[in-house]
């Protein structure tokens, strides 16, 4: 098995995720298509981060390729995380538009169930950072809502998104919060309480996820 992570972003990868499949032994492999390299050897994608949005893939011509491949591969699982839920969405059709900017921690509600996400409970507290939002695409499944941005999760086919970014590390928060202008440092301090099971529920999701990549990979 081997997943192959696309990255939007140089300083967005798989943050928590890398260190469980490293953990389990699995193979990955990053595809910088921010820098113009275009993979797609894998039994997997994890679509990740970055800070552009869908709207605007004329300026970046990668984000169209990602929307042509997860249109195109009916097969393999599709994960995306933030920009890569947003690219998900905006493959199958829906509106992705700036909305309220949410950075920190957030409550979000599992409304249906999913493979993916079993075992994670009905109400998870997660660390987002994002500014834009999207439209279901027709015929997708709600999976998390969240109070004002409330589209935070949902399964078409076979790709799922999250809007939420499951895979951060304190070290990560860190980076993301002293680099960035405006963004208090209270959340650094407040992560350090939350970080130990948000990284429990971020493995969770990859024993699950992994399980389905196999599932999929040996039929």
């Amino acid at each position: 098995m081997k997943i192959l992570a696309i990255k939007n972003h140089r300083a967005e990868g798989l943050g928590y995720i890398e260190e469980s499949l490293k953990n389990k032994g699995i193979d990955f492999e990053y595809c910088e298509a921010w820098n113009g390299e275009r993979k797609t050897e894998g039994d997997a994608y994890i679509i990740l981060g970055g800070p552009m949005g869908v709207y605007e893939s004329d300026k970046y011509d990668f984000l169209r390729w990602e929307m042509d491949l997860i249109r195109n591969e009916r097969s393999k699982p599709v994960f995306g995380i933030c920009l890569g839920a947003q690219l998900i969405a905006g493959a199958y059709g829906a509106r992705v538009y700036p909305h309220i900017k949410e950075i920190g921690w957030f409550e979000v509600e599992k409304v249906d169930e999913d493979p993916i996400f079993e075992g994670i409970p009905d109400r998870i507290e997660v660390f987002q950072w994002h500014g834009d939002t999207f439209e279901l695409p027709e015929n997708s499944k709600l999976i998390f809502r969240g109070d004002k941005v409330i589209n935070q999760g949902f399964r078409i086919n076979n790709a799922i998104g999250i809007q939420f970014h499951l895979e951060m590390t304190l070290e990560l928060i860190e980076e993301w919060v002293k680099t960035t202008d405006g963004v208090p440092e209270s959340i650094i301090d407040e992560s350090r309480d939350k970080i130990e099971e948000h990284n429990r529920l971020c493995e969770i999701m990859v024993d699950n996820l992994t399980r389905e990549i196999d599932k999929k990979h040996n039929i």
